[in-house]
């Protein structure tokens, strides 16, 4: 009855680690950048990652909504493209307030998908139409980081 017993606590133990490196290997390379510098170093590096960031102030009660629901749709969109660097900026810290103005940020909510310095910003409040415009940017900021070249 105890070899049962650990054998089927083993198989448990087996699947649940095997789930945990799977969703772990699945997931987009997220960095964690806590000064504007560390961006900069990132997006200015001479690599062909492909990087998407998004730029939201948490002490902005008008867009709050809009930035819980923009997030919700991005987990998903992350989790269907693992190739992605991301980062979420907020634009409230000390450390990032500057940033918006060294990389050209329309307004906030918004997005910068970009590759080897190239990029497209996407801004607003209707994340249905966020995340059908990255969808629509995607595969060409795909092939311009599979093939070290430029996006346009």
């Amino acid at each position: 009855k105890i070899s049962k017993m650990f054998t089927t606590s083993s198989w448990k133990l087996t699947v649940a680690l095997t789930m945990l490196v799977v969703f772990s290997a699945m997931a987009s390379s997220s960095f964690a950048p806590k000064t504007s510098d560390e961006i900069l170093s990132h997006l200015q590096g001479d690599n062909f990652n492909l990087y998407l960031l998004y730029f939201y102030e948490s002490t902005n009660t008008q867009t709050r909504n809009s930035i819980v629901e923009v997030e919700g749709k991005l987990k998903k969109f992350l989790a269907e493209h693992q190739e992605l660097m991301y980062a979420k900026v907020d634009l409230s810290n000390p450390e990032f307030r500057s940033l918006g103005g060294v990389v050209g940020l329309p307004s906030t909510p918004a997005i910068l998908m970009i590759v080897h310095g190239k990029g497209v910003w996407l801004s607003g409040t209707n994340s249905f139409l966020l995340m059908e415009r990255l969808n629509d940017f995607l595969p060409t900021f795909k092939n311009a980081a599979a093939h070290h070249s430029n996006p346009y």
